[in-house]
This record gives structure tokens, sequence and C-alpha cells, in this order.
């Protein structure tokens, strides 16, 4: 284990995170190595009493990866992958990036439902639940975990999964990073070989039937078919039209992982219907090519993010209408990402899990990403009027993409009676809150030694 102070030359490029807004001063950053190396760390944290976070991609949008005067235990150098193409199955260790998961995976024909954004990481992720253009076909990436392998507060390691600790497997689908720090996941994998994808480019002023057309094509879509909507101001991308560059435009990006012989069939009213898009750049292509469609903006490290999402049960014209408008007077740095649920998400294919909301047939994501003031108003206002005014429409916000840490919004994220249970939980692997840089699940105030629900059960 390498151990980072502030004296340290590499301390200044350590400490940062995806979000320039999370601009904090850890007291020690612990870059873990192996599991050995997180209990050592661990251990040095309880022992002068140090608050812990912890950073596999470092990308989440609280900047959950790190802390003011705490220990940081950065685990991205644990990036071994080992692929089992006849079981259809992966292990994984939590530095991993998506990107380079999908890599090894994809040497074998296989995909593991995940994010658009290859490099956000693999650990964050799974753990908040976990969407994606997969998602619609095979389920939560949490859905396709076989186990979980961690580090408790308490120092022990445990495996979870649906045959030990199956109360702590059902938690670690959803509940965050509330209960300990994973150190390998099992996962389930599915044959991809390639996608029908790209982007659909509109101007602003066809946003209104544009977004109708999509969430009526969504309701009797195939699950192998996905969908993201982009409503921004256009960066200089190879697929947008010049003319629309730094413009206002709404991108649609439909996917299709079924037969290519049918890929017209299934998209065609996106593709041909009214209005016709200005650029369509929809082709055969691999997975790995789909996830890199969209690139990270120059600079990111030094740009200000304020991102949270929304899951919706459906887009009203009223709700269409609302967004639009808010989009429209809230200036070029805000942007609306609606991406595709349904599927099989609402089956569970897996069997309960702590993700809650799957009724949710889309999400809505509120995007302002800005660079200079850290805190500026002018920004960030708009981006919170708009969730908030979301609110009479929302099942509730998404677990990874939840910027406001207050308890009501992580109890909005689960429902009372899965916070409840994750509550109880909490306080049988967790009493003392170690693991609290997080949607945090807060214990019961009370030490009373409880029985861990899978024992209880059979009380």
């Amino acid at each position: 284990m390498q151990l980072i102070t502030p004296d340290h030359p590499d301390y200044d490029r350590a400490r940062r995170v995806r979000n320039a807004r999370a601009d904090r001063r850890p007291a020690a950053i612990a870059r873990c190595a192996s599991p050995e190396d997180v209990q050592e760390a661990l251990a040095h944290a309880r022992r002068h009493r140090l608050p812990v976070a912890v950073r596999g991609g470092g990308a989440n949008v609280a900047g959950w990866g790190t802390c003011d005067g705490g220990v940081v235990f950065d685990l991205s150098t644990m990036k071994r992958v080992t692929v089992d193409p006849d079981a259809r199955a992966a292990e994984a260790e939590p530095g991993l990036l998506w990107g380079e998961l999908d890599a090894a995976t994809q040497r074998h024909g296989l995909a593991l439902p995940g994010p658009r954004n290859p490099e956000v990481g693999i650990a964050g992720h799974t753990l908040g639940g976990g969407v994606g253009d997969l998602s619609r076909q095979y389920g939560l990436t949490s859905d396709n975990v076989l186990f979980f392998d961690l580090v408790t507060a308490d120092g022990r390691r445990v495996r979870a999964s649906a045959d030990e600790h199956p109360e702590l497997f059902w938690g670690l689908r959803g509940g965050g990073g509330n209960f300990g720090v994973v150190v390998r996941f099992g996962f389930r994998l599915h044959p991809v070989s390639g996608v029908v994808a790209g982007p659909l480019v509109h101007p602003a002023e066809h946003a209104p039937s544009v977004l109708r057309t999509a969430r009526d094509w969504l309701a009797t879509a195939p699950d192998q078919a996905s969908l993201v909507i982009l409503i921004w101001t256009a960066p200089p991308l190879p697929f947008v039209p010049e003319h629309l560059h730094f413009e206002r435009s709404v991108v649609l990006i439909p996917t299709w992982f079924g037969d290519p012989a049918r890929a017209d069939e299934v998209l065609g009213p996106l593709r041909y219907g009214t209005p016709m898009p200005l650029a369509d750049a929809v082709r055969p292509m691999a997975y790995t090519a789909y996830q890199r469609l969209l690139p990270s903006p120059p600079d990111h490290t030094r740009q200000h993010v304020y991102n949270r999402g929304e899951l919706l049960a459906d887009l009203s014209d009223a709700t269409i209408d609302d967004l639009l408008a808010r989009w429209a007077s809230g200036g070029p740095n805000l942007s609306i990402v609606l991406g595709a649920l349904g599927g099989a998400i609402g089956r569970a294919p897996a069997g309960p899990t702590a993700y809650t909301h799957r009724d949710a047939r889309w999400f809505a994501e509120i995007c302002a990403q800005w660079y200079g003031e850290p805190d500026s108003p002018a920004h960030l206002r708009p981006a919170r009027d708009g969730w908030r005014a979301l609110q009479p429409v929302a099942l509730g916000p998404y677990a990874n993409l939840l910027p406001d840490p207050e308890p009501e919004w992580v109890r909005a994220v689960y429902g009372p009676a899965a916070h409840e249970r994750l509550v109880r939980l909490k306080t049988v692997w967790d009493p003392d809150n170690v693991f609290r840089f997080n949607a945090n699940i807060r214990p019961l105030t009370t030490r009373t030694v409880l029985p861990r629900p899978e024992e209880a059960t059979h009380r």
C-alpha cells in the first residue's frame, strides 16, 4: 500500500475526483493494491478515528470518493479481471473502469449492462443499481451480480451472494457503499457481438415533437432496443452538423441489439418519421465503439458538475413541455438527458434488490456543467429548480445521480419499506457509520447487538 499525505509531490493529483466542485483535502490517500491493503488502511483509520471515503473510478457526481481530513481508500490500481467465456461470468476488481471491463468481456463476445460512459468506475455504478442500454434486455448491473467480496467495517472479509449472507447481498444491489468496501465482484455476462446505433440530430425547434415521438416509440419497442436523448448546447462533435456547433439541439441515440436485419423496422419511426433528423449516423458498430460515441469534454477534470437524476413512470406532454421550457431559459450550460428504462428492469430478473423504483420507464437527468466559480448560482439554480419541478411526477431519485445528501432524498431513493430494511442492515454491518460518504443509510442510534437479518428469519 502506498500512503500519500499532503507533503507528497503527487498529493494534488491523487486527491482529485472527476467533479472539480469536490475540491477536498484528505489527511491521507491510501492507494490500495489488494484486499489486505484495504484492511490495513481501515485499521489505521479506525485506530486514529479518521473519516473514511472510498474511491473506485472517482466519477460520482457528489464527490463521495474523497473527504476533508480523513483517509481516502484509492482502489484505482485494483484492476484485475478474469472472464470465463464458457460460464459467461467474470470476476473484477473495483478499480476497473467500464471501458476496461468492456474490453475484456468483448474479446469473448460478452457484455454486462453498464453505463454509456466508459470512464465511469464499475464499483459505484454497480452498488447504486446500475442502468444502461442493455438493461432493458438483461436488467440492471446489480441484477447481474453473482457475488460481492468485501471488507466490512470491523475489518473482516466476507462474501455476499444468494447463498452467503443473502440479506447483505440484497442490500448491496442498490444500497451503495454503505456496508463495506467491495474488493471483488462476480458478474453474469450476456452475448453481445455488436449493436446498430448512432446519433439522430435535430434542431431545437423540433424538440417538442421529437420527444413525443420518442416517448410513443418506447411504449411498444422491443426489449432489445433502447434510447438516450440529449437536450443540450451541442459541442463540435463529428456527428453534429457544423451549423449546430455550440447551438441548442436535440440528439436521439437509439440502440438495437437484436437481428441487424430488423434494425430499420424497429428504429424506423425515429429515423424516418416527421420531423426528419438533420443528420443520421445510425449504423452497425462494435459495442465498444458505441460506448465511445460521447467523449468526455476537454479539461473535464477542471469542470464543475451538478447532475441529478429522477426516475419517472412516464413522460407526459406536460412534463415534456416543462422540461423544455426550463432548458430554453436555463442558459447554455444546462442540459437534460432522458434515458429509456422498462423492459427487464421491471421484471427484476434476479429477484428483489434494494433498487426500488422498477416501474420507472424513463430517467431524467438535469445537468449543469461549467468552468469558473464552483458554486455559481447562475448554473446551480436552473438545475436545482429543474429537479424540484419534477417532484410531483418523480418516483424518486436515482442513487448514482444524487448530489443532494439530505436524508429525505436518500429515503426517496428507496421508498419507506426498503429504506427501513436498509437501516436495519446498516445497524448490523456498520453500526458506527464508518462508511458514510455515500447516499448514506444511517444506522439506528442504539448499539444493541442485533442478529443478522438472515439469521433472525430462522428463529
